[in-house]
């Protein structure tokens, strides 16, 4: 009875001591998860950096403007903190962008119509850190308020008496010497006649030329007509060409068939072929002469085919094969 009791009193023993290190470890856990979550409350999970910056103004920027290096998005502007004398403010940047101790600011417009963004000018060779960019290094936007503020110690400056003195000299001046003034007036009107006269004629030279294409198109159909009859014309000289190269031709077979007569030739034949004969160096000179006048007609037809109407006009094949002409077959001559 007495070993029971003392093993019921250990085994309480050991029970009470392994949930004190239960309770003890949960403890250590519990701490360790508070100090993990209060690393990831103040760093972030995002791989960015927080840089802090001071501004004379706020400049119109906003928390959640665009943070931009070379217009490319990098961070958002975080928090503005208003201090007695200037604005401070907290932005993020990539971890990757690397910004020196020299780094500098740039409040600049979005768009026309309103928005700002904070430009990155990074600069130097230490790294930022947790250094402070001054408002030295911040420019800001354009402001129309401290403009009429800078403006108002220039306007103190000016002389009223010496402005009097000014206007007073040129109204002077212009009642003394008016024709001047009418003079200038006078050749401001000489230049806009001149430039009058200009206008009308580069006018007038359309016109001229709105008439030479009308005309132009009015006698479409008169060239088309001359560019048909030429190429008539060209079939003809072509056909004679080939009519008087075979005449040659059958004239020298004559002649050839002519010679074993010998003594009939010299007898009674040569008087007679004779006139024949000496009509050979003509019919090829006006063979030459055809073949100019062919070579003529076709250049004539190259000049006048471009002043046809595009998509008009009728449309002339060298071939042949599409202009009308009375062709007369003849050995060697193809219609």
């Amino acid at each position: 009875m007495t070993m029971r009791r003392l093993g019921l009193r250990r085994r309480a023993h050991d029970d009470r001591t392994a949930d004190l290190r239960w309770g003890i470890g949960g403890l250590c856990a519990a701490v360790l998860l508070l100090i993990a979550i209060g690393a990831v409350y103040v760093t972030g999970t995002s791989p960015e950096r927080t840089y802090t910056a001071e501004l004379a103004q706020a400049g119109a920027v906003r928390p959640g403007d665009d943070v931009r290096i070379a217009g490319i998005p990098v961070g958002k502007v975080s928090a503005l903190t208003l201090l007695a004398d200037r604005v401070r403010m907290d932005f993020t940047v990539d971890a990757d962008a690397f910004l020196g101790d020299q780094t500098t600011l740039d409040i600049r417009m979005l768009t026309f119509v309103g928005g700002y963004y904070v430009a990155v000018l990074p600069a130097g060779t230490r790294p930022l850190g947790a250094a402070v960019i001054p408002r030295e290094r911040v420019i800001v936007p354009y402001n129309l308020t401290q403009a009429f503020q800078d403006a108002i110690e220039p306007v103190r400056r000016i002389d009223g008496g010496v402005v009097r003195q000014d206007l007073g000299a040129l109204s002077t001046a212009l009642e003394r010497s008016p024709e001047a003034v009418r003079a200038a007036v006078r050749a401001a009107g000489d230049v806009v006649e001149i430039l009058n006269e200009q206008n009308a004629d580069i006018s007038r030279t359309l016109a001229i030329a709105d008439e030479y294409l009308t005309a132009l198109d009015t006698n479409a159909d008169v060239l088309a007509r001359l560019l048909t009859t030429l190429g008539t014309l060209e079939q003809i000289i072509q056909t004679n060409k080939v009519q008087v190269a075979q005449s040659l031709r059958d004239l020298a077979v004559v002649l050839g068939d002519l010679t074993p007569l010998g003594r009939a030739w010299d007898a009674s034949l040569k008087q007679r072929a004779q006139p024949l004969a000496d009509a050979i160096p003509s019919l090829e000179q006006l063979g030459g002469r055809l073949g100019a006048l062919l070579d003529a007609v076709r250049s004539l037809q190259e000049l006048l085919a471009p002043l046809l109407p595009e998509g008009g006009g009728i449309a002339i094949d060298h071939s042949g094969a599409t202009l009308p002409a009375v062709c007369i077959p003849l050995p060697g001559g193809a219609c």
